[in-house]
């Protein structure tokens, strides 16, 4: 898996993004472009973002909240099935149902983000700002990782 994740190039990943914000941004402003095209394009749309997703749960940087909920509206849009799939997923479900009923995170949510920023950011900039870090990043270095 991680082979894999290392031969897309990251810009792919931006594309794939801008393209979905792109329809996004045409049917706000142009609905009746998509009259006859919608299910096809928000199908595709939701099966992009959930893809992206996904893959945010693994690579670091990519954020997953934004994709599986431009997901959620992509299939409101064009599938009573994949909305009721991703309304009642295990990991995802609760968090679409809060942004549509709350248009926020749930509290428990938010104080998991927190709680699990601060040591990161703690001890990324403990290693990044110490000796201990040079050393392990000079002799990963060293080795040739």
């Amino acid at each position: 898996m991680e082979s894999l994740i290392k031969n897309i190039p990251y810009e792919t990943f931006s594309y794939v993004g801008g393209f979905i914000l792109f329809f996004v941004i045409i049917y706000k402003f142009f609905p009746k472009l998509f009259l006859k095209i919608h299910k096809p394009v928000f199908f595709t749309i939701g099966i992009l973002s959930l893809s992206l997703g996904y893959v945010g749960i693994v690579v670091p940087g990519l954020p997953t909240t934004v994709f599986i909920l431009i997901a959620a509206w992509a299939f409101s849009k064009c599938s009573t099935k994949f909305t009721y799939w991703i309304e009642n997923h295990r990991l995802f479900g609760p968090m679409v149902l809060n942004w549509q009923q709350y248009k926020g995170l749930s509290r428990r949510a938010k104080k998991v983000a927190i709680l699990t920023i601060i040591p990161t950011f703690a001890f990324t900039i403990f290693v990044a700002f110490s000796i201990i870090g040079d050393l392990i990043f000079e002799g990963a270095t060293l080795k040739g990782w």
